[in-house]
């Protein structure tokens, strides 16, 4: 199965309403980067290829010529196929102590090979060298540097020492950060890249391309956290079934939907722990509001209730304040998965049909932000003006479920 990830990273900086007396100390502290990562992972356990949104042709890919299609013998039809669709990162700043806005971007993927990307990267490593052993054994030397570099709290070697991250197959070492692109953006009609410029966002920029995003994606191997499994009461107008956790991370915010003709079932579980299952009556969940259990229910799961909207000042407590940061230390790990509504909003409006609409059955659910730092690790990097908080959103949509 494919994997694709579409990236929603919201990269925010606050200048505080300061007063002067507060101004002389709180100088000193980094202004904080909200990086908001969001994507939607596509199974479909039928064989069927997964359809994913429209990608503009000028987004890069492997330098390869693509093979001539033929049809897809039987017996090469995948237990599981999947896609990663429609990555993006959205950088937002009411202002800063850097003037532009410098970010550096490592991605990696565990379970496969990077696909399409955009801007262009600065470095590109193939999937076999970066998931190697020779990549994992670099990346236990990398920590054991950073950690050095932490303890003493200087640098301990030069910054030209501080290797890249052998691990990752992606990498933009810089992104500038501005309220205007530099460079005249492609021309699309692609609906969603329109709709997402119309964020009112910094434009990311590197040699020669400006966008209001980062984009990355990766046909991988993965598969579907959750299987259904009927109960032990199961009969005749009696649809007993349980859905199965087989992953060694929890799943949230899990959706099983069945929709037959005018008829709407949808059940909800808050968490399925890692090995344990949720059980239920398929007859006991019927539903005649559907907006509130399906689409409203899902936005008030994801919206930051603190945070909606991007502040529009910040200000500092007492251990709030990020000081003495070392570009060369990156932010690795995700702090929530929550977003801003305007992210949500765009996430509805491109997959919400997929989600709740379709006929038969439909499982969504909402991955574990550590499944998300072990599956598709990221890398990011700021000056010592910044300080960064990572937040990743990872939906799953399995579709065309076949009940047993």
């Amino acid at each position: 199965m494919n994997r694709r990830y579409l990236v929603a990273a919201t990269i925010a900086t606050i200048v505080s309403a300061m007063t002067p007396s507060s101004a002389q100390a709180e100088s000193w502290c980094a202004y904080p980067l909200w990086i908001h990562e969001w994507g939607v992972q596509v199974f479909a356990t039928d064989g069927s290829p997964v359809v994913a949104p429209k990608l503009p042709s000028y987004f890069h890919r492997p330098g390869k010529t693509a093979a001539p299609t033929r049809p897809t013998a039987v017996r090469d039809l995948p237990v599981d196929s999947g896609i990663r669709a429609l990555p993006v990162l959205h950088f937002y700043s009411a202002g800063s102590m850097s003037s532009p806005i410098p970010v550096g971007v490592e991605v990696g993927f565990t379970n496969g090979a990077a696909s399409v990307w955009y801007p262009a990267v600065d470095r590109l490593r193939s999937a076999t060298d970066a998931n190697g052993p020779s990549a994992a054994d670099g990346r236990r030397r990398l920590l054991t540097l950073r950690k050095n570099q932490n303890d003493l709290g200087i640098r301990a070697v030069r910054s030209e020492d501080v290797p890249v991250d052998p691990t990752r197959q992606l990498v933009w070492d810089r992104i500038e950060l501005t309220p205007e692109p530099a460079h005249t953006p492609m021309r699309t009609q692609v609906p969603w890249v329109a709709d997402l410029r119309g964020f009112k966002a910094l434009w990311a920029n590197t040699k020669g391309e400006s966008e209001r995003f980062v984009f990355y994606e990766a046909d991988t191997t993965e598969g579907t956290a959750l299987r259904i499994v009927r109960g032990d009461t199961f009969g005749p107008n009696r649809r007993h079934y349980l859905l199965e956790n087989k992953s060694p991370h929890n799943v949230f915010d899990v959706f099983f939907v069945h929709r037959d003709g005018a008829r709407l079932y949808v059940f909800f579980a808050p968490q399925i722990p890692a090995g344990k299952s949720a059980g239920f009556l398929v007859e006991d969940h019927a539903i005649k509001d559907e907006a509130k259990e399906t689409t409203t229910k899902l936005r008030e799961l994801l919206v930051d209730p603190t945070s909606p909207e991007m502040p529009k000042a910040v200000h500092w407590s007492a251990g709030e304040c990020v000081m003495g940061r070392d570009p060369a230390i990156p932010t690795e790990e995700a702090v929530s998965h929550r977003l801003f509504k305007s992210e949500v909003d765009a996430i509805l409006h491109v997959w919400g049909d997929r989600f709740f609409k379709q006929q038969g059955t439909t499982v969504l659910y909402r991955e574990d932000t550590k499944a998300l730092d072990a599956l598709m690790p990221l890398s990011l990097y700021t000056d010592m003006y910044n300080h960064i908080v990572l937040h990743r959103a990872g939906l799953a949509l399995w579709e065309k479920v076949a009940l047993p």
